[in-house]
């Protein structure tokens, strides 16, 4: 074994001992397994927050669409910064109508909200078609990072094979405390790594990040223009504007991410964090000069291989043990939004679908059951997929972020507007992602100049306003009320 393959197996098992550790000696019923008790506050929410956001995409992802695109990364700051403003408004009241109803899902929200099992099973299965694949996602790429620092001497399916069965296990065990408290260990690498590699490399090989983005431009006139083109054709003002408002706006609409809204200790613990998590754009800037820097030191990459170009980078101008660390910490980026998304993913099947819809009388115990086998299921399942047939992701892969985007109209309309009716929302959440599919997958993105997602979120605004007009909710007044959020909430 190589010394990059040893540091990388070592950060692995000791995040697996701290999530086996995190169960802890409390009683693990559905709650505290689902959102650790809601009692996160300070260091531990603002970690496992940022552990659902900053993904192998911030090791792999962000460096490599700086090395295809150019300019138009650039809007990753602004979409980030955006997001956090909008939680700092919307998450609390969700919060606090969570606690006061004993929410643990999103779906519980559609249910609880509207008074029907039914739309809270069809944000349910949303929920997942949309999340799994983005749980596989980061498994491939933990994959992929083994293989690339260790030249090859560990496959990819290995690497995946050891990955989802020990992550399986720990949530299979400890829930979201594993997640938690691996996000520790996983942001304090991240941190380190990007730190050294976004600061060092650049300047090693350029001097300054101004000499940096003269060689590029130099070389690639135009390239850095943002707004501009990309592989994908043109990415022009309207593109911009309808991908910052379209991925601010679907920031927390994953279904982890409301588990880890209703984690928290308290509203205040909430708008906190929106406060300090904007310190990770920094992080982000300095992958994107890593891949500016990349496209000139390791040019040629092509396809898929530029997501490895701050990995061959790093392998090129870095020591071993850096390049150990590196392998590590992608390794914990992957691991631990993986950790989180299947949890979520197991508990909607468990409360939304096994209890709302088949066993209505089903013990919060047996709940727990269903939820903790649906960790295996969907583990399982994902790894043959990731193995043995990984196309048949792809195109729901392309959706993901544009899919569970649908869901912003309905939670936002439903905390402010009085007459949100669940005919509006299901026809809205419906409506949004069959265009987003259509028009994705038939390769029609940008549509109009604008990002199809967006186009998909105007049609789903529409429809859930009209539908909410034309077929009220007939016991609103009586009914309704015992689900809606106290005024002020």
């Amino acid at each position: 074994m190589n010394l990059p393959l040893i540091i990388t197996i070592v950060i692995v098992a000791v995040a697996v001992i701290i999530g086996f550790a995190a169960h802890g000696r409390s009683r693990m019923d559905i709650e505290e397994w689902s959102v650790g008790g809601r009692r996160y506050g300070g260091l531990v929410l603002w970690v496992l927050a940022a552990g659902e956001i900053y993904t192998t995409f911030t090791y792999l992802g962000a460096s490599g669409y700086a090395y295809t695109n150019g300019g138009p990364v650039f809007y990753i700051l602004g979409y980030g910064a955006l997001a956090y403003i909008i939680s700092f408004f919307l998450l609390p009241p969700l919060w606090r109508y969570g606690k006061r109803n004993g929410l643990l899902t999103q779906a519980d929200y559609f249910t609880s909200r509207f008074g029907s099992r039914w739309i809270g099973a069809l944000a349910a299965v949303v929920g997942v078609v949309f999340v799994v694949p983005y749980g596989t996602l980061q498994l491939e790429g933990l994959g992929d990072i083994v293989t690339t620092v260790t030249d090859g001497k560990v496959s990819s399916a290995a690497a995946m094979l050891i990955a989802f069965g020990l992550t399986a296990l720990f949530v299979f065990a400890s829930g979201l405390r594993a997640a938690a408290w691996t996000s520790i260990l996983k942001d304090a690498l991240l941190i380190i790594t990007v730190l050294i590699v976004g600061i060092g490399l650049p300047l090693k090989y350029f001097g300054s990040y101004s000499a940096l983005l003269n060689a590029v431009s130099h070389a690639h006139p135009g390239i850095l223009a943002a707004p501009g083109t990309s592989a994908h054709g043109s990415l022009g003002v309207l593109w911009l504007i309808s991908t910052l408002l379209l991925t601010s706006a679907g920031f927390y609409m994953y279904p982890q991410a409301f588990a880890v809204t209703y984690s928290a200790r308290s509203a205040k613990a909430i708008r906190r964090n929106a406060t300090f998590l904007p310190a990770y754009q920094i992080i982000m800037m300095l992958l994107f000069y890593v891949g500016f820097a990349a496209l000139l030191i390791v040019p040629g990459l092509k396809g898929p291989d530029t997501n490895f170009a701050l990995l061959d980078l790093v392998k090129k101008g870095e020591p071993a043990w850096i390049t150990g660390l590196v392998g590590g910490g992608g390794a914990l980026a992957a691991m631990v939004p993986a950790a989180a998304i299947v949890l979520a993913a197991a508990t909607l099947v468990g409360r939304n679908i096994y209890r709302d819809l088949l066993r209505p009388q089903a013990s919060p115990r047996s709940v727990l059951g269903v939820s903790r086998a649906f960790v295996l299921v969907i583990m399982a399942f994902s790894l043959w997929v990731a193995i043995a047939s990984p196309g048949l992701i792809a195109n729901l892969l392309l959706t993901a972020y544009d899919g569970v985007t649908q869901f912003f109209p309905a939670v936002l309309a439903s905390l402010f507007w009085r007459r949100t009716s669940r005919a509006g929302v299901a026809g809205g959440v419906i409506a949004g992602v069959v265009i987003v599919l259509y028009l994705v997958i038939s390769g029609q993105d940008p549509v109009w100049g604008m990002n199809a997602g967006f186009v998909a979120l105007i049609a789903n605004a529409v429809v859930l306003v009209a539908g909410s007009l034309a077929l009220p909710d007939q016991a609103a007044d009586e009914v309704m009320a015992a689900y809606r959020p106290e005024p002020g909430a």
